[in-house]
Parts: structure tokens; sequence; C-alpha cells
């Protein structure tokens, strides 16, 4: 009993104290999830309400629920072509920055391993974007890309490249066997091969996280709209949303309802993908 006494007092100890750690674990990641939620939630039921409700008490429900804000807001920010434009930019910027920033891994991680050319891809993600707004605008004047889709999708393609070097080059670097490639130049195969028939096809997971992280970016962006787009047929539907303010006054449920259109696709899209995010961003992590 004298050996025994000692042990379990010690068990019950750490017992107590694993439960009192799962405990603020638990406080912190509620407290974490409700400052998360709930501006999202506030905006959702704003979109149910007019100006005098939201001022008159701002965080109470809708009484009664306005429903005629949304159709306000599809009107107002010409939802068909301006959604169009989001989703033709943010496309195509995924497709061209995915397969040049794989091109760039790939050289990066198993061609030439620890060149300063990785270093110096990865500085981009320390430039504040608003540092190169000036430059860029002035560069695209010069080549007469302002006001077009062209330019606004090398603008996005520019600022998301540094990132996604970023993941994917730590993702081949680890996800992908030196071996295999080996064998494959052993077996006759040239660089161009290796890449698109081995090197490609074993990166959709990180191809897959980096790809939903520049859309997300290129949907969410709104400096660069704002400065280089000024045709109304050009704009997207973030910069749609932002147009439904008043000059004097602004109409806060129908920003509601414009913002809740916003968010609904890119939430929806995070929901179908989040498995390909947490896996291509733990994949490379871990060294096989």
């Amino acid at each position: 009993m004298r050996h025994t006494t000692p042990d379990l007092l010690q068990d019950r100890s750490s017992i107590v104290k694993q439960r009192i750690g799962v405990f603020f674990r638990q406080l912190t990641l509620a407290i974490w999830c409700f400052t998360t939620l709930y501006p999202v939630v506030w905006v959702v039921l704003n979109a149910f309400r007019d100006n005098k409700q939201i001022y008159g008490n701002p965080f109470a429900f809708p009484n009664p629920a306005i429903f005629r804000n949304f159709p306000k807001a599809f009107s107002g920010v010409h939802l068909l072509t301006t959604l169009t434009n989001s989703i033709i930019y943010g496309v195509v910027t995924v497709i061209v920055t995915m397969l040049l920033a794989a091109m760039a891994a790939f050289y990066l991680s198993k061609i030439a391993r620890g060149s300063s050319l990785y270093v110096y891809f990865i500085i981009g993600i320390m430039i504040p974007i608003q540092a190169i707004l000036i430059p860029l605008f002035i560069n695209m004047r010069n080549m007469h890309l302002l006001n077009t889709r062209l330019g606004i999708i090398i603008v996005y393609v520019v600022i998301n490249l540094s990132m996604s070097i970023f993941i994917l080059t730590g993702f081949m670097k680890n996800g992908i066997p030196n071996d295999l490639i080996e064998a494959a130049v052993i077996d006759g195969c040239g660089p161009l091969e290796v890449f698109f028939r081995i090197v490609l096809p074993m990166s959709q997971a990180g191809i897959a996280t980096a790809g939903t992280l520049v859309f997300l970016g290129v949907w969410n962006e709104f400096l660069f709209a704002l400065t280089m787009l000024a045709a109304p047929g050009l704009r997207t539907l973030n910069l749609s949303v932002y147009m439904l303010r008043g000059p004097y006054s602004t109409d806060q449920g129908l920003m509601a309802a414009g913002v809740v259109i916003l968010i609904t696709p890119v939430i929806l899209m995070y929901i179908v993908f989040q498995e390909q995010v947490v896996k291509g961003l733990t994949a490379g992590a871990i060294k096989g």
C-alpha cells in the first residue's frame, strides 16, 4: 500500500490536469467559433431587415422579416454579368497559376534543389500588395491592359504565384518520391514527360489546396478590381456589391443581402473541397 498510494495520487493528478487542459482547449475553440461565426450570422439576419430595424436594435432578429432586399440586390449588382466575370477571373487565374506554379515547384524541388530562385519567389509572399499597386498600375497602363479581362487576370496570376509555388514546392519535395522520378528518367522520359505523366497527377492534393486558396483570393479581391476595372461590364461581384452603397446614405439591409450573395458560393466551395485542402496542407509536411 505504501507504494501504490503515491502512484494513485499521481494518476489522479494527471487525469485532473488532462481534463483541465481539455476544458480550456474546448473553451478556446468555442470562443473562437463564436467570434468567427457571429459576424456571418449578423450579416445574414440584417439581410432580412431595413435601416429602421438595424439602427433601432442592431442585434435583434428581423421583425418582421423583409425579403425585398434580395431581389433589389440581384438587380443592383447585375448578378449574371458580375457573377460570370468573377467565375471567369477565378477559373482562368487558377488554371494559369497552377500550371506555372507546378512547373516552378517541380524544378525547385526535384531538379535544382537549394536554388536561390526559391528564396526569390518566397520573398513575393512578404511584399504587401499595396506596395506594388502603383508600379503595377503604371505598367499595365503602358501596356494598354487597363480595364481589360486579360490585364486583371495577369495581375491576379502575379499576386498569387509566390504562395502557390511555396505550397507546391513543399508538397512535391516530401510527397513525391525521388526514386519514382529517377526510374522514369532511366526509362527514357524527358523533363516534360516526367512532369505531365508523373508529377502532375501525383500532385492533385497539393494543386487542389493551392487552387482553392487562389480562387478564394481572387473571389474576395477588391483593391486591384477597384483600381483597374472601370467598365461596368467587367466588374467583379465583389466590386458590384461595394457599388450598392448610396452617395449620401446606404441601405444597410441591401448591402447585407449583397454580402450574403457574395459569400455563399465560396462557403459552399470550401465545404466541398475542405477535405482536399486539409489533405494537401498536411501531406507535404510529412516526410514519406
